[in-house]
């Protein structure tokens, strides 16, 4: 019984984590959206990602429940920005132009980015000095009789791009989205944060699944025993730009979970959250302003 229980309701949460995700993905398309048609403007984008994101946070089908679960996303986000995120050696700010990084939502810009190649493209002069990117500098290949030209770099791949596809390739937006959803479901949303915690981790777990250990046993431990594992978490990286989440937001998730942060912990109880990401990519439909990047510069020599 115990067991069927447990399949119950982790199918259950399962199926949330699922739908979030989906939501997660349609929250990128729209901050990606908003992005293009305001000069790839973070508020703008942080803003439509929320009103995205409010169905997984609380009814929405009517206006008393919207602005319900408008106010409770306020709280959240408050509460989780204010949260000791600790500084590490690469990390973006705690807010960028007005919008908070460190809340529910965060919004990076990915493309254009500070080393996009254009220092010496059409229409750019100087290059290097650019504040306002033309969208619609090079917005197609000309029509002419030797067409086949264009898709030459398709038969000849270690050829370099010429300055009108750089171009191109400078005007598209690419934001990534995260988001920190809550699981809901009791007992599930404790047993599938621990295993997604020890994965990254990269650390086994063993005995019954109601009572996880790191020491290796049978299933028969009478006890859980996995406070070994807050020591060794892990960042998760992004090939491109700041990391998606830091060691030590890991570390604050884990005190969330386990009750152990003095003060928020005695007045919320427990709290599970899992990070989802998104990443989206459309072409821009209005000048994108430089001072909207959200991205590491190596040249910073944080």
């Amino acid at each position: 019984m115990p067991l069927m229980v447990f399949m119950a309701l982790g199918i259950i949460q399962l199926t949330m984590i699922q739908h979030a995700k989906l939501m997660t993905e349609y929250a990128a398309y729209q901050a990606a959206r908003a992005g293009s048609v305001w000069n790839g403007n973070n508020e703008r984008m942080h803003d439509a990602a929320i009103v995205a994101l409010l169905p997984t946070m609380g009814r929405t089908d009517s206006l008393d429940k919207l602005a319900v679960t408008w106010g409770t996303h306020k709280l959240y986000d408050e509460a989780l920005s204010n949260l000791a995120w600790n500084a590490t050696k690469v990390r973006p700010p705690a807010s960028f132009n007005g919008a908070n990084l460190f809340g529910m939502i965060r919004v990076d810009t990915i493309n254009p980015a500070y080393f996009t190649p254009i220092d010496s493209i059409w229409k750019l002069r100087p290059g290097k000095d650019w504040q306002e990117l033309d969208f619609d500098g090079a917005a197609s290949f000309p029509e002419v009789p030797e067409l086949e030209d264009n898709i030459r770099k398709f038969f000849n791949l270690p050829e370099p791009d010429d300055s009108e596809t750089v171009y191109r390739k400078a005007t598209r937006l690419t934001i990534r989205l995260r988001y920190w959803y809550e699981m809901r479901v009791p007992f599930a949303n404790w047993i599938i944060f621990t295993a997604w915690y020890a994965s990254n981790a990269q650390t086994a777990l063993y005995g019954a699944i109601d009572r996880p250990t790191l020491l290796r046993g049978n299933m028969l431990n009478r006890t859980a025993n996995v406070s070994g594992l807050v020591g060794r978490a892990r960042e998760i990286d992004h090939e491109r730009g700041y990391s998606t989440v830091y060691a030590p937001e890991m570390w604050v998730l884990w005190g969330l979970a386990t009750g152990s942060i003095p003060l928020i912990s005695d007045l919320v109880g427990k709290r599970y959250f899992l990070p989802l990401t998104a990443t989206y990519t459309i072409r821009m439909q209005s000048n994108f302003h430089r001072k909207w990047i959200l991205h590491f510069n190596p040249d910073w020599g944080l």
